[in-house]
């Protein structure tokens, strides 16, 4: 009985208030309600004392069984049968022994499934009367159903929580099924990922049905199935305080250590100052020194994280990302000695498998939390059974927080083992060129068509602009440019107003300014074509270049 009850545990968890509740209401009231499962046989009994206890004359007792096959007619296994509420009185039962009984019972169906799960039954002796059984019994079906759907949805949402508590492995692509094998969540490119399988929702389909057809929704037969069909796959059962509740199956798109480097050779190919901080990085990562990287917001710096976890010796492992800014004392708990937090999870992971951690923006760290993330980090360090690697992003400088006081300095030295700066898009105006052809190309190949081109003028226009928004502000531009343009030719026209209007005139509150801004306007209009710039300036040729130098203005065409 223990066995059968455990099978059924969500149903009677769903079950509970309206069972209890209704077993109040018919205390002494002469009837009892009966639970079943979905083979009739009872897992509970409440209601009037002296009903049950004539009841289990009759086997109307936990452990019972009233399976319509065996018994032949009776509320409970008809009711389970035809799929429907049945009232059964008196001389309408088969067995001649239950004929002094009237019975009303309703099927109770699982709410995402539409599966029969069990029976409610309401009964009573023949001889009293059984006001209101069947509508009690349908009532209290639909009270179970209910409080499954509402069961059905915490699950989900706590799938959902343990699903972005692992997100940010590098190359992963996961799909999030419940316990009956439905999809709830899928990566942005996981269909691909099945494509390149061989895989299609039909496989995994009939994989869930196989493994759902006898177990209740249990997903734990459905991982096994997946780990025997799907060897290329990471299976993983998700369980809260030991119940079962869904999957993720994920697939890691395997890529090339050459391609990692080419990444990390494409960044370094944008200019010299970010090939020298690349080729320092790399050499810190492969000797496994806790790298900081600072920058303003856009400047790259989990671009360049991720390169270099693709370019090192931990490629093959996993690589996770943290918003220290989302910390709290819960979520860092986990592991051994710990509760389970989202946190503690990914950092008990890479204790077990190695890998790369990094940590976006530390400087944001709660200070209520900041002794607990330096505890955490040390005891990864100490207890990792294979290597980890530490890479810190801040977007400011975490000497002057320590200096406010605003971050803890074991935190601090725990994160810099190693500096670097990456240099705001304002101050590689010399890279802009070979940056504006790599954004270009990469979305040219995503919508298969031609890379963009740009004229001097609109060149011009992205050299002198002061780009707050850095790279990420660049890429968006260069994006949206690819998107909406149909000749591939980018002129000042085509540029959003800030652009393509130049510097606004209450910025240029000198001579100086102005004076520059006056030569781009022109520069700009007239193609780059210096000649003409300078006729139209009314200055020698000579004095112009003199003037583009001075205000390191890259030249045009010449002519």
């Amino acid at each position: 009985m223990r066995s059968i009850r455990s099978r059924n545990a969500r149903l009677r968890q769903a079950a509970r208030d309206a069972v209890g509740r209704t077993g109040y209401m018919l205390d002494g009231a002469g009837a009892m309600l009966l639970l079943c499962d979905r083979a009739g046989m009872v897992l509970d009994a409440t209601g009037d004392a002296r009903v049950r206890a004539r009841g289990e004359e009759n086997h109307l007792h936990p452990g019972g069984r009233w399976d319509h096959g065996a018994i032949g007619t009776n509320a409970i296994g008809t009711a389970l049968h035809l799929g429907k509420p049945v009232s059964i009185a008196g001389v309408e039962h088969f067995c001649e022994e239950i004929q002094r009984w009237s019975c009303a019972a309703a099927p109770v169906r699982d709410p995402i499934t539409g599966r029969i799960l069990g029976a409610v039954d309401i009964s009573a002796p023949s001889d009293e009367t059984l006001r209101q059984g069947a509508a009690l019994s349908v009532s209290l079906a639909m009270q179970i159903e209910e409080a499954l759907r509402r069961l059905g949805l915490q699950e989900h949402r706590i799938l959902v929580d343990r699903l972005l508590s692992r997100r940010g492995r590098s190359g992963e692509e996961m799909l999030l099924l419940d316990r009956y094998g439905n999809r709830i969540w899928t990566s942005e490119n996981f269909s691909r990922a099945e494509e390149r399988l061989g895989l299609g929702q039909r496989v995994l389909e009939d994989l869930a049905g196989q493994a759902d057809h006898d177990n209740d929704g249990d997903p734990r037969a459905l991982v096994g199935l997946m780990r025997a069909a799907l060897p290329d796959a990471e299976v993983d059962l998700i369980s809260e305080r030991g119940e079962p509740l869904g999957v993720i199956l994920s697939f890691v798109a395997a890529r090339p250590r050459a391609v990692a480097q080419t990444d990390l050779a494409a960044i370094s190919a944008t200019g010299p100052a970010l090939a020298a901080i690349c080729a320092e990085a790399a050499e810190l990562v492969r000797a496994g020194v806790s790298l900081l990287i600072e920058g303003p917001a856009g400047s790259g710096k989990e671009t360049l994280a991720r390169a270099l976890h693709g370019a090192g010796p931990l490629a093959q492992l996993p690589l996770e990302v943290v918003d220290c800014s989302l910390l709290d004392a819960d979520g860092l708990r986990g592991g051994p000695g710990g509760t389970t937090g989202a946190v503690g999870d990914i950092l008990a992971r890479l204790a077990e498998t190695g890998g790369t951690l990094v940590l976006d923006e530390p400087a944001e760290t709660p200070a209520a939390v900041q002794a607990l993330l330096a505890q955490a980090l040390a005891h990864l360090r100490r207890a990792a059974g294979a290597p980890v690697q530490f890479i810190s992003l801040s977007s400011v400088a975490l000497a002057e927080r320590l200096a406010a006081g605003a971050l803890r300095a074991d935190l601090h030295f725990r994160l810099s083992g190693a500096i670097l700066r990456l240099p705001a898009l304002a101050e590689r105006r010399g890279d802009l060129g070979q940056l504006t052809r790599r954004f270009s190309t990469v979305y040219s190949d995503r919508r298969k068509g031609s890379a963009l081109r740009f004229t001097p003028g609109a060149m011009l226009r992205l050299q002198t602009h002061d780009w707050p928004g850095n790279l990420r502000e660049l890429r968006n531009l260069i994006e949206a440019l690819s998107a909406t343009s149909f000749s591939r030719l980018i002129d000042v026209k085509d540029l959003p107003q800030a652009l393509a209007q130049g510097q606004r005139p209450g910025r240029e509150d000198t001579l100086r300014d102005r004076e520059r801004a006056e030569i781009l306007n022109a520069v700009a209009e007239c193609g780059g074509k210096m000649t003409e710039v300078a006729r139209r300036l009314g200055i020698s040729r000579s004095t112009l270049y003199l003037k583009l130098e001075q205000y390191g203005v890259p030249r045009g065409r010449r002519g």
